[in-house]
């Protein structure tokens, strides 16, 4: 089976769906391989490790805080308490990570969240109780880390109860899918096709702003991207938007001197 621009399709009946007992079965990690066998990913050994090192900075009894600044918004599968909005200043998220598995396919691939340097941006805290913490990051690191293309740091994060250490998947330059920025267009073409195992690109865009403005959180480039993708669906009228009208940039878009969010 073959899309309209003849990569191969992944039907409908075998999309995944990211669900707590799913992570703790490690069956997206087994289906997504029994997909994409030749795609490396993590071995059990390599994420631990990973964990561990993480761990190493917690003292063991306090929560642990997680930003959220996409799908774990809207869909975190985890044992935890939604704290509230937080603003992480010094980065801005972007669709800078190529998805060979989750959103595309390595014929296609499609384009995921991470974040950039520069700017701010708006998401929401996650606060795991200490007692679940070990628990519940090693469905997270399944989740997040499946080939390595984050780098788990510690970052301060503003809230309105004040600033809290952070968990935050951050970007990690060295990997072979993190593609960096990529022109507005190109960025809608990619999200306008790709379609993997986790379901279609675009559906990831729509859920992801559908959460932040749930939130009254604001990211313009993420809207514009939105609005673009919408226009182009069966029946839309218009033609995509790609000009930033007076007063769009927001708290949530880049700096004047970075790239655009």
């Amino acid at each position: 089976m073959t899309d309209a621009l003849g990569h191969p399709a992944v039907p409908h009946t075998d999309f995944v769906r990211i669900t707590r007992a799913a992570l703790a079965e490690d069956a997206i990690r087994a289906r997504l391989q029994q997909h994409f066998g030749q795609i490396p990913v993590l071995s059990a050994e390599e994420r631990t490790r990973s964990l561990e090192q993480w761990l190493a900075q917690w003292n063991g009894r306090d929560p642990v805080h997680v930003f959220a600044y996409g799908s774990l918004i809207w869909n975190p599968a985890m044992h935890c308490e939604v704290r509230g909005p937080g603003r992480l200043f010094g980065r801005h998220r972007r669709m800078a990570l190529r998805s060979l598995f989750g959103r595309g396919t390595p014929q296609f691939p499609g384009l995921m969240l991470t974040l950039l340097p520069g700017g701010c941006c708006q998401g929401l805290v996650l606060t795991l109780d200490a007692r679940v913490v070990r628990e519940e990051l090693a469905l997270l690191w399944r989740r997040e880390m499946v080939s390595g293309s984050y780098q788990p740091r510690r970052f301060r994060v503003c809230t309105a109860q004040g600033p809290l250490q952070c968990l935050v998947f951050d970007r990690n330059p060295d990997h072979p899918s993190f593609v960096g920025p990529l022109g507005f267009e190109q960025e809608l073409h990619i999200l306008s096709q790709a379609v993997g195992p986790l379901g279609p690109n675009r559906d990831y865009v729509f859920q992801t702003v559908e959460a932040l403005e749930a939130w009254k959180l604001t990211d313009v480039r993420m809207m514009r991207l939105a609005r673009a993708l919408r226009e182009m669906e069966p029946g839309a009228s218009g033609a995509p938007d790609d000009r930033i009208g007076p007063g769009e940039r927001g708290a949530g878009s880049a700096e004047p001197d970075s790239a655009e969010q």
